[in-house]
């Protein structure tokens, strides 16, 4: 990542701060930048190339903007420029921690002013700009931020010390303030490049996500993303119309399509510039051009997405949320491509938790586990986590429409009929195809849930007398479900489930999923894709719904219970009537 610039809140920017952590800075200590040593000085400091400063020439360099994660026993100041780390200052200036000092050394950021400005000219060196604070005792001060480039982290942890590059650790918060009137007008840079997962030759479209930041001091109401595909000669223009005043950022969204006619090769490379503003020329083009792969295939299968909540009868919380799920779900922006499970666990357990919602704590992490709570297949959205907390229906819908864009290598295909001489007995087939070997990065697993909806509550916490319990996992085939075995690209499972006599026949509903088991990490657990069918899909191989007269018939439950007609619920029975047995459905 190239050196960046924050600009001042005028109409036009007359100040630039110059630094790598966008104004961005930590306020508490990071382990490993700091020493126990008594009476020293600690040091940090970034590196800016000598074309970067140049282009600020004709302007000065005045006040240094350092950042403190604390100022426990901290009790002096410094700020400097310097072309070596080791070298003279060219300009330097202090506070003082002690009480009365005006300013005085504050945790957070502390403006600086130098005893006299530094002059950029066009024949000027690279330039280290640091701070240095003395420490009386132990003290974890270096602000550091996760965001690791070249150049951005330099450091000297005592007076002894030798100095460190540690920039591939993170960045330092310090900038230096600019001033004058020969800012840099025109100056983008291209800071980051997403691509979809896969390019499907049948649809003919790559979809680009771009972050383009504004650092010069006009603001920028245009330009043009040169798009260039390896291998191939013509290049794709898209234009963008996106308004980004100095220093800020934007997200752009555009697609292109580049004619590829064969998923040969697999792999592609796409290279971005953005080019062609709209106010003029960019002063600076080498950090507007950034790449990235995308693969190539075929054709795609039809995605839908996995959404499991952690939920119990003792989680006064969950009902909210369980709110969130169901609304989400009537969204026509997702509608009919997210099936839902719910595991009874997270926060206790009540009278629906069965074995599977207990395991699958595991994807909680090292940290306990909670409710509500949600998983998107069993994807870490945020880099980190598996599970997260939607705070809202239209998070919901926005993360499932993030797992929606990505392409399905596999395909599902469920049917499922009753046993024809056990009702309680559910035979489930589920095939499908890959498009290619290794769409996952251990070999993918299935797994098959039958679930339960409209289950009345018997004590929801804040959830009223009325309370209804949706997508209930009932049984699975097994919780980490099995290995597929292959035939070629395709696959044919097949598995028993078995329903209790009190499940609710028409309310049951069956649900299979590919996945990518790492039994090591639960980040690396993705769903591949899922499918689902509900009840009124099932073959049942037992009689139609009895329709004629029943006065003269006996009625006896599975296990040989007689029943009368008036304590009959809807079910599955034996019913005599004369010299004759047979099973019937009752609704």
């Amino acid at each position: 990542m190239f050196l960046t610039a924050a600009l001042s809140a005028n109409a036009q920017a007359t100040r630039m701060s110059l630094g790598y952590v966008n104004g961005q800075m930590k306020t508490s200590g990071t382990d490993g930048f700091s020493t126990n040593t008594k009476d020293t000085w600690v040091s940090g400091a970034i590196y800016i190339p000598a074309d970067q400063v140049r282009l600020y020439a004709s302007n000065h360099i005045d006040s240094i903007h350092a950042g403190l994660a604390s100022r426990l026993n901290v009790d002096s100041l410094r700020v400097w420029v310097r072309t070596s780390l080791t070298g003279e200052d060219l300009a330097s200036g202090a506070i003082s921690g002690r009480s009365g000092s005006n300013p005085r050394v504050a945790k957070g950021w502390n403006t600086i002013g130098l005893d006299h400005p530094y002059v950029i000219s066009d024949q000027s060196e690279g330039l280290y700009i640091g701070y240095s604070y003395h420490q009386k005792g132990n003290t974890v001060a270096l602000s550091v931020v996760n965001e690791p480039q070249s150049n951005a982290l330099f450091v000297q942890l005592g007076t002894e010390s030798e100095w460190q590059d540690r920039s591939s650790e993170g960045a330092l918060a310090v900038e230096a303030y600019v001033y004058g009137d020969q800012l840099p007008k025109y100056n983008l840079t291209l800071t980051s490049l997403d691509l979809a997962r896969a390019y499907v030759v049948d649809n003919g479209t790559l979809a680009v996500s771009a972050q383009v930041r504004n650092n010069g001091s006009e603001t920028i109401t245009g330009f043009d993303a040169v798009c260039r595909v390896d291998n191939l000669d013509e290049t794709y223009t898209a234009h963008i119309n996106e308004r980004i005043p100095y220093g800020e950022t934007r997200q752009v969204e555009f697609s292109i399509t580049p004619v590829i006619s064969s998923a040969k090769p697999s792999s592609r490379k796409l290279t971005v510039t953005i080019d062609h503003l709209t106010e003029g020329a960019d002063i600076d083009m080498r950090d507007n051009t950034l790449s990235a792969s995308f693969e190539v295939v075929a054709h795609d299968f039809t995605r839908n997405v996995l959404l499991e909540e952690f939920t119990t009868e003792k989680c006064p919380n969950c009902p909210r949320v369980a709110g969130y799920l169901h609304k989400a779900l009537q969204d026509e922006r997702i509608a009919g491509r997210a099936i839902a499970l719910c595991h009874h666990s997270g926060y206790y357990t009540d009278w629906l938790t069965i074995l599977s919602d207990n395991d699958y704590l595991w994807f909680f992490g090292g940290g306990g586990s909670y409710a509500p709570a949600m998983m998107f297949d069993r994807s870490a959205m945020d880099g980190e986590n598996t599970v997260c907390l939607p705070q809202s229906a239209d998070e919901i819908v926005l993360r499932t429409m993030s797992r929606l864009s990505q392409t399905a290598y596999v395909s599902i295909s469920i049917n499922a009929e009753v046993d024809s001489n056990d009702a309680n007995l559910l035979h489930v087939n589920v095939e499908g195809e890959r498009l290619k070997e290794n769409f996952t990065a251990h070999a993918p697993r299935i797994s098959v849930v039958l679930y339960e909806d409209n289950i009345k509550a018997r004590s929801q916490a804040s959830g009223g007398d009325n309370y209804v319990h949706q997508h209930v996992s009932r049984c699975v085939n097994s919780t980490w479900g099995d290995v597929i075995e292959w035939d070629g690209d395709a696959y044919t499972y097949t598995c028993d489930l078995t329903l209790r006599e009190d499940y609710v026949r028409d309310n049951l509903g069956v649900v299979a999923y590919v996945w990518d088991y790492d039994t090591e990490n639960p980040t690396q657990c993705e769903v591949a894709n899922a499918a689902s069918i509900t009840w009124n899909k099932v073959a049942n191989n037992i009689a139609a719904p009895i329709q004629e007269n029943t006065t003269s018939a006996r009625f006896y439950t599975l296990d040989g219970r007689e029943v009368s007609e008036a304590s009959r619920t809807p079910g599955i029975y034996l019913v005599k009537k004369g010299s004759q047995v047979k099973k019937v459905l009752i609704k």
